[in-house]
This record gives C-alpha cells, sequence and structure tokens, in this order.
C-alpha cells in the first residue's frame, strides 16, 4: 500500500474466513491497533462500520452459501500523515460497490425496498474510494482522511 506521491506507511493485515463469525474477530482487530494508528473514538467506530459492512457484503454474496468458511477476505489498514488507508480483498465473484446506484433516502422503507444503505453509508464516511479487479481478485482501496479540528492546521 502507498500514498499517492509514493510515500509507503506501515500496514497492519488481518485474514479473515468468509463466515460471519469472523466479524467479532474483525472488530477486535481494529480497536487493538486504534491507539497505535492513531483513531479516535469516531473513527474506529467509523472504520468499524464500514469494515463490518463490506465484509458482511462479501461473506454474504462472494460465494455460494455452501462454500461458507471456505475463503479468504484480507483487510490491510494503515497510517498516513493524514489519515488511513485501507484495501480489502477478495477472490469472490466480481463485484464493484461503486457502481451501484445510492439508495432513494427520501423515500420510505417501503417505497425504497431492501437493501444499498450499507455500500450508501461507506460512499459518505469514506473520502475516497477506488475498485479494481485484478488477478482475479476484488480489491477496494479505501481512504479516510483525520479530522481536522478547528482553529488548528
Amino acid at each position: 500500500m502507498s500514498r499517492e506521491g509514493g510515500t509507503n506507511v506501515s500496514v497492519e493485515t488481518i485474514v479473515l474466513s468468509n463466515d460471519l463469525k469472523e466479524l467479532e474477530r474483525l472488530g477486535v482487530f481494529l480497536k487493538g491497533l486504534s491507539p497505535a494508528m492513531g483513531m479516535d473514538d469516531q473513527t474506529l467506530f467509523q472504520l468499524n462500520l464500514v469494515c463490518d459492512e463490506l465484509v458482511t457484503n462479501i461473506i454474504l454474496y462472494g460465494h455460494p452459501p455452501e462454500e461458507r468458511g471456505m475463503h479468504t477476505i484480507r483487510l490491510d489498514i494503515g497510517a498516513a500523515a493524514d489519515g488511513w488507508e485501507l484495501c480489502l480483498t477478495d477472490r469472490g465473484v466480481p463485484f464493484n460497490p461503486l457502481l451501484k446506484a445510492s439508495p432513494r433516502v427520501d423515500l420510505s422503507m417501503d417505497e425504497r425496498g431492501i437493501g444499498g444503505l450499507g455500500i450508501h453509508f461507506v460512499k459518505q464516511v469514506m473520502d475516497d474510494i477506488r475498485y479494481e479487479r485484478l488477478n482475479e481478485e476484488n480489491r477496494l482501496m479505501m481512504t479516510k482522511r483525520r479530522i481536522q479540528k478547528e482553529g488548528i492546521s
């Protein structure tokens, strides 16, 4: 993982199996590295929700249900000067979440239908999201910028 401009960041990695039981381990992983990566509680909460949503989607839709627990999902996360970089990689069916239309949040639940809010949330929380399909893998690269404090530059 490298920042634009080529500066490398130190990266922590977790490899999960495609099983919903792994979501707890994911949360523990993120909480454990938040102090070393300089995450405030709000950022940790947001990144945990984003990762939980995306990993859940990969588990539920990336492979046939009978292959639950047989595949891996990799999350790389690194701290950079202005925030954090995340890269989520899986070998599931090709899926670019950025192509999914945003749900009509102005409609009622009945009018809107089910689904799509999780990816909408990810798009709202993360500052930059890029997708690529490379070597039979889905790669979702995301950046979350550090919240700037008022009056501090």
